[in-house]
């Protein structure tokens, strides 16, 4: 921009800030004011002359006027950028034809104590008749929202292998990445959706799952964030060979024979192979691919002597877990308490044991998302793990001493109180009828980025 264009920045925004600090100084109508006011106003129409629309507003915690980022604003700009994030602005959008009367009234909501946010604040404009003023708001992500992502992500790339390309890593990348930061901040919530089982869209649930709860391990087994985001990566990828195996194969219902066995046992082989030619991703990915299936004890598939690479035997447990715990055209689910019994028989055979010690450690004797019943005879949905009491965990009431699913669910920490409250067994929810995946849904929608 010249010279002349950010004098114009620099007479619209301090005085648009110098009016909204004047409101809170001065009472109404005094003339510090309106000349601030109508300083900024005069200089935007002259720029809404040459243009049909002028957007300021924020990225990455910087103010951007059109495309200049103000570097040094909070110095100047204090109040306005206070006002702009309290109110959960993204961004302000000056239109051509824009009034004295809309901007003066805009100023005016702007100032005011009661900080209106989103709609309430587009309606409180609408009433006003700011016909020329528009506000972008943050639209603010929830946990859900990411996992709902990494599940069309996923089910984009598989598709696009089976047309015979080569998928691009880009969205991927980002998404574990979103996924690890989910993970460093709220594991437990982000394990819960791990119970996500989606019968038609198993394949790809199931990835986003196993990369989840290997993300976890790999945090409990205090690696560098680096390397959970490849494991993670790895998680989310480990079984995109199967898309070289014809569908009736993989969903057959019934014991597959030996020749389909032997097909679907290539499927590390021919998924190494395509995120090898996937641009941006670490070789590693490939090999994580490439391993998880080979156990602990080498007898898996494909067969090697080679000393296997930790992240992958991080995926092999992931996998197991997640597949143990939902359910199959051949397989009930296991609720988790039954899972962690099934992994532990095979510990040292299957699975590292260290590395099944810290995962198990890491579910706690009750996973979150096991339904229990409680000395009280309530029952309830282990929510949250105690790393200090494993017998004690968080839980979510869901039904009544009556038998009866109430209303409005309420948390208990067993860790705290007299004991009133303790785990006398762990039920199977298709007992009560309970989807406890969906229940994690729901959980999930109200807790954000």
């Amino acid at each position: 921009m010249s010279d002349i264009e950010i004098e114009n920045i620099d007479t619209i925004l301090k005085n648009i800030n110098s009016g909204i600090k004047g409101k809170k100084l001065y009472p109404v109508g005094h003339p510090a004011i309106a000349a601030s006011m109508t300083k900024s106003y005069q200089a935007l129409s002259e720029l809404l002359k040459t243009n049909n629309r002028i957007f300021v507003g924020m990225a990455k915690n910087v103010l951007v006027f059109e495309e200049t980022p103000l570097m040094d604003a909070e110095k100047k700009l204090g109040e306005l950028i206070h006002q702009i994030n309290q109110r959960e602005i993204e961004g302000i959008i000056f239109e051509k034809g824009l009034a004295q009367k809309e901007f003066f009234s805009f100023i005016d909501v702007l100032s005011e104590e009661n900080a209106l946010k989103g709609k309430e604040l587009q309606d409180m404009m609408a009433s006003k008749n700011i016909l020329h003023i528009s506000i972008k708001s943050i639209q603010k992500r929830s946990i859900l929202d990411t996992y709902n992502d990494a599940v069309s992500a996923i089910k984009e790339i598989m598709n696009e292998i089976r047309m015979g390309k080569i998928p691009q890593s880009k969205e991927i990348i980002r998404l574990t990445d979103e996924m690890t930061g989910l993970v460093l901040t709220n594991r437990d919530a982000m394990v819960g959706l791990s119970m996500i089982k989606n019968y038609d869209n198993y394949l790809f649930n199931h990835s986003v799952n196993v990369s989840i709860l290997s993300i976890a391990l790999a945090k409990n087994m205090n690696y560098q964030k680096a390397d959970m985001h490849i494991v993670g990566t790895g998680g989310l990828l480990h079984d995109v060979g199967k898309t070289g195996i014809a569908e009736d194969i993989i969903r057959k219902p019934a014991r597959l024979s030996g020749e389909e066995w032997e097909t679907v046992k290539q499927h590390p082989v021919l998924g190494s192979k395509i995120t090898e030619k996937m641009d941006g991703l670490t070789r590693l990915v490939g090999r994580i691919v490439y391993e998880h299936h080979m156990r602990y004890d080498h007898l898996g598939y494909p067969h090697t002597e080679s000393t296997l690479h930790p992240l992958g035997m991080i995926v092999t447990i992931a996998d197991a877990y997640d597949a143990l715990t939902t359910l199959r055209v051949y397989q009930r689910p296991s609720h988790p308490v039954e899972a962690v019994k099934v992994m532990n028989n095979l510990s040292g055979k299957h699975f590292d044991p260290n590395m099944l010690k810290a995962f198990v450690s890491m579910l706690g004797f009750y996973p979150i998302g096991t339904v229990v019943r409680l000395s009280t005879n309530n029952i309830g949905i282990v929510t949250k793990v105690n790393p200090a009491n494993n017998l004690a965990p968080t839980v979510k009431i869901v039904f009544g001493e009556d038998g009866k699913q109430i209303d409005k669910p309420y948390e208990i920490d067993l860790s705290k109180g007299s004991g009133t409250h303790a785990i006398v067994a762990s039920i199977d929810p298709l007992t009560k009828g309970f989807d406890v995946g969906q229940f994690f849904e729901e959980e999930a929608k109200s807790l954000t980025l």
